[in-house]
Order: structure tokens, then sequence, then C-alpha cells
């Protein structure tokens, strides 16, 4: 669909290198190790037979840079199925792993609060690619100063995390330039068909019921790609600020006013207080996955997975498919 001819996804691949931040930093990580004035990418030697060591930060980071990188690479993902990027702490296999890598992908946007100690601990010397860079962040909805780093929730975004990632990867390893191309070319056809099956899966929403009440506030680019608006969530900051009683009040006074049918409840944070206002207002609790894939077996183990899981979650919810009471998961 949108296989581009050989010589002009060479032209593509150069201007995003170009324009790609190939050392992220956050505004207190200048003194990190890998920091340089001029940051650039450079290709590796690499030994015969040898592969690019590959490091990513989250799953849904990891399983993109996959999908590019395919056999070419040895990729290592720091955190497991199932683990918050807000909470995580390195291990020691980690840190080796940071230490050794050829290049290292993230999110981005302040997701990762981790990276500063992460690189400092790892020492050596590898660039740090920011996978969203040349998107335009929304502000966070409680602390406008503050980016939102949720940017995959609108497939569009991950198109560009596959220009990106292309881009680092054939710089870096240019004997396999071409494979990456084709991988991303073929990979940006599965993405541009999920995002159609978004948009005709929210058709079937009335637009008087596309309203979201979740855990965090995660659904900040979903909702302005695909239509929705965020009533409010159980967390107002992130899950590690508690909220107020007067914030879960104000919540379920917005849900019956608005009379949302589900509380979505997200698979890195506690589900308790989403439990409780599912049960003080009489409205589903319905889980979804944000920040992380599924482990093994749980049907959710791919990017396409996650967005599939959460949107047919959704469109059952407010369709009103889906029983009150705040249920258990």
């Amino acid at each position: 669909m949108r296989t581009t001819p050989q010589r002009h996804r060479g032209n593509r691949v150069l201007s995003v290198v170009i324009g790609l931040v190939t050392v992220y930093l956050l505004a207190a990580c200048t003194s990190a190790p890998t920091a340089t004035a001029e940051p650039t990418l450079t290709p590796v030697p690499l030994a015969e037979g040898e592969r690019l060591r590959v490091v990513a930060t989250t799953t849904v980071v990891g399983d993109v840079v996959a999908q590019v990188g395919g056999e070419a690479i040895d990729l290592t993902v720091l955190l497991q199925p199932g683990e918050d990027p807000h909470s995580y702490h390195p291990r020691p296999s980690d840190l080796t792993a940071v230490a050794e890598a050829h290049v290292l992908f993230v999110n981005g946007l302040g997701l990762e609060a981790f990276l500063d100690e992460t690189l400092r601990n790892a020492g050596g010397d590898r660039p740090v690619v920011s996978v969203s860079e040349g998107i335009t962040p929304r502000r966070h909805p409680r602390n406008p100063d503050q980016p939102d780093s949720h940017v995959w929730f609108d497939v569009r975004n991950v198109m560009v995390w596959v220009d990106n990632i292309e881009a680092a990867l054939s710089t870096l390893d240019p004997a396999n330039a071409d494979l990456y191309g084709a991988n991303a070319a073929a990979y940006r056809e599965e993405l541009e068909a999920l995002d159609e099956w978004i948009v005709e899966q929210v058709a079937t929403v009335p637009e008087e019921n596309r309203k979201l009440v979740t855990n965090h506030p995660a659904f900040g680019y979903f909702a302005d790609r695909y239509g929705f608006e965020q009533v409010g969530t159980v967390y107002p900051v992130s899950p590690s600020a508690e909220p107020s009683a007067q914030d879960i009040a104000q919540l379920e006074e917005a849900i019956r006013q608005y009379g949302v049918p589900a509380v979505f409840a997200e698979n890195t944070v506690n589900p308790a207080l989403a439990q409780q206002v599912a049960q003080d207002t009489g409205v589903a609790l319905v889980p979804l996955y944000t920040g992380s894939l599924g482990g093994p077996g749980s049907g959710v183990e791919s990017y396409i997975d996650l967005m599939r899981y959460d949107v047919e979650a959704i469109v059952s919810a407010l369709r009103g498919d889906v029983g009150a009471g705040g249920g258990d998961e």
C-alpha cells in the first residue's frame, strides 16, 4: 500500500535521520554518561555474523522495534509484561543490557522517568533514540507544562515511530538497510489497516456515548484521534499520586451526570480505586491494556493486539454490551 521505491525510501530515511534526536535527554539528564554536544548516529562495525544489539524500554516500544528489526537484531526489552513505566526500577541484568547495547530506543516525552538513573548506573556509551521524535505532543491535562507521553494510542503516531526506528537501524547497520525498509513498509500497511478498523468500530458507538473514564490520563491521543471525550480519571495526575476524597466525589458525580456506563482500569495500575468508583456509581469495571503488553498466552502480545483488545472492550462497554456493577477483571 505504501511501499516506497528504493531511491525515495533512501531519501526519506536520510531526512528522518537528520531530524531525529538521536540522544534523548530528560531535562535533568545533561550529565548522563551518553550526553554529547552534537549527537549523531554512525554505522556500527559488526563482525561477520554479529547482529546489532538493541535495547528498548517498554514492551510497546519493543514490539514496534521488533517488527522493523526482525531477525537482523538482538533485542532486549527492559520492562516485562505488566510492568508500569511510571514505577519501573532497572534490574542488574537490565543495566548490563544497556551497557552492552549498540542503541537504546525509548518512548520519550518523559515517560521513562528511570532513564537518567539507568544510563548513569549502566555506564558505557550508546545512542539513545526517542521513537516519538517528530510527533507534536498534546499537553498533560492536569500539568500543561508537561507533554502527554502516551502517544501510541493514536496509530498514526506509531507510524512515525516506524519511520524513526527504520532510519536509526538503517544508519547503524547499513548492510541490512533494505531488510529494515521492507519490514517497515509491511508494518506500515498493517498499521494503516488497524487505524481504519478502529475508525469503523468507533462508528458503531453513538456519539453521545463516546465518553471515557479511566484510571489515569492515558487516553488523550486516543480521544483526540477517534472522537471521544475524557470525562475524568481516577488518578488525576498519575497512579503515583493518590486522589483526594474530593477528586473521587467529583469523578463519581461526573459519571452520574454524563451517564458514563463504564470505568476503564488499566493493566499496569492497581484497580482497587477504580473498582470502588464503579461500585459506588453502579457501572461496569472494564480492564484495558495501556503501558504494557500482556504476557504469553494473554492474546495481547503485540501493539496491534493491544489496540484491538482495547478498542473492542471500549466499544462494547460504551454500546452497553457490558453489565454494570463494578465486577472483577
